[in-house]
């Protein structure tokens, strides 16, 4: 194993000293992190594939969001359960059970990813979307299961697992790159043949041929299975190895805190049995854990409405409408999107350690930044199916780029985000970002999916009509 050593890095909220890192456990902790996302980003970069061969089309992707968001149920019952019992009792058992979920649904998709069933007289991808159900319950409860876990590690780890967490869209992306999308779909005649009492008649009529992938979705999707299954491990170390246990934080008694960020991380512990006695002033290893007050009250429940705010328009509308915006332009626009925004996430979370933000209004003009894309890529969406560009190689380049710069100043801002409240407010503080992410995302999903079903604002196109 590495010892110890000494990293010159200066991740956002570090103090002047150099943080001592351990190298093995950045490494685990990044392993570990993928598992947050990996499986729900992998059913988001196969959907260039999955949406030419199953029957929803251009509404798969707004199936899936809201499928997802359904599975906010997870959250809700952990956050209950977590009233009743500490985190502490919850946290490395509900970890095992969610990482052994995610790795059977995997393995189920594998196999039955194209079973569909007739559903209010219309045919639906009933094994798929039960089994991404499955994915996101968990999925979504990483947002409130792992970075308080991650909290009980010294501060300059959290970045290690935002890093983590941002490359299991990549992880994904990298199979969906060597995999393909098959290219553009060609128009051929199909021979249909119609069975009457008056005898049977022939008819021919143009069909849209997409060329197959590499690599067929079953393989795919084991991949991710055996992904998950090196993040599980990765786990069982960190919850077990020497190295990891001496980069934790011990808890110490302390009095209650003026911040209220604060003050409300301390009420959770006490109440929970954590601690027994009071001193005046907290230790450096608590404060590390529960957080130093410097936050105003304002500016900390800015942050969370900053975040709610970009998970409502990214996870929420965009994502549901991330088919309108790249299929004009064809496959393979909508190819290079889902991947390469997916590369966009962790790369600026690792610029988020060199070149941290934490100005409260630094913070508030990237979300502004971040709007004024997410306003183009909505515009493109709704002139579907005959954007501006159509046919020429700049509108898929600037839908593409669009896409890049949403997902990656989603990704550095909701970094820095995380980063400010873990300091300024521990463990609470990150579990309350987690919850407005959740509600953010929910109520985008929610609103996005009733206007692409019941009104016509997005319009699909069908080739070879």
């Amino acid at each position: 194993m590495i010892d110890d050593i000494e990293v010159i890095v200066t991740p956002m909220g570090a103090e002047k000293h150099k943080p001592r890192r351990n190298l093995t456990v950045d490494f685990l902790i990044v392993v570990f992190g993928v598992s947050s996302w990996v499986a729900v980003n992998g059913l988001w970069v196969e959907l260039p594939v999955l949406v030419n061969k199953l029957p929803e089309s251009w509404e798969l992707a707004s199936y899936i969001v809201i499928t997802s968001q359904i599975a906010n149920l997870g959250p809700i019952l952990f956050g209950a359960a977590r009233r009743i019992w500490s985190q502490k009792l919850l946290e490395v058992p509900i970890i095992h059970t969610s990482l052994g979920i995610v790795i059977t649904a995997c393995v189920l998709l594998s196999f039955f990813w194209d079973t569909t069933t007739v559903i209010f007289d219309e045919l639906h991808s009933t094994a798929l979307l039960v089994l991404a159900f499955c994915l996101s319950f968990v999925d979504c409860t990483s947002s409130l299961l792992y970075l308080p876990f991650i909290a009980n590690f010294k501060e300059q780890y959290v970045i290690s697992y935002m890093i983590g967490s941002g490359l299991s869209g990549p992880v994904s992306g990298v199979i969906a790159m060597a995999q393909g999308v098959g290219g553009y779909a060609d128009c051929r005649n199909v021979t249909v043949n119609t069975t009457t009492e008056n005898g049977t008649s022939t008819d021919y009529v143009l069909q849209p041929y997409y060329p197959p992938p590499r690599f067929s979705p079953n393989i795919f999707f084991g991949i991710l299975s055996a992904q998950m299954l090196i993040s599980w491990i990765a786990f069982i170390l960190l919850s077990s190895l020497p190295q990891a246990k001496r980069e934790r934080v011990p808890l110490t008694p302390v009095s209650r805190p003026s911040n209220p960020a604060l003050a409300e991380n301390f009420q959770s512990s006490s109440t929970s049995g954590d601690f027994s006695t009071s001193i005046e002033k907290p230790s450096l290893s608590q404060q590390c854990l529960l957080g130093k007050p410097g936050l105003s009250k304002t500016h900390y429940y800015l942050l969370l409405a900053i975040q709610g705010f970009l998970s409502t328009i990214h996870n929420g509308v965009l994502l549901s409408i991330q088919t309108y915006s790249c299929l004009p332009y064809g496959s393979i626009a909508y190819h290079l999107t889902v991947t390469l925004s997916s590369f966009a996430n962790p790369l600026c979370c690792f610029v988020a350690i060199f070149f941290p933000v934490t100005n409260i209004y630094a913070v508030g003009g990237l979300s502004a930044f971040t709007t004024v894309w997410s306003i183009y890529v909505l515009v493109i969406a709704l002139l579907s199916p005959a954007p501006p560009f159509v046919d020429l190689a700049i509108g898929a380049a600037l839908i593409v780029i669009a896409w890049i710069m949403v997902s990656g100043s989603v990704a550095f801002t909701k970094a820095c985000i995380a980063s400010i409240l873990r300091r300024e407010g521990g463990q609470v503080a990150l579990f309350r970002c987690g919850v407005v992410t959740q509600l953010g995302s929910a109520i985008g999903a929610l609103v996005t999916f009733l206007l692409i079903q019941y009104t016509t604002l997005f319009k699909s196109y069908t080739p070879c009509t």
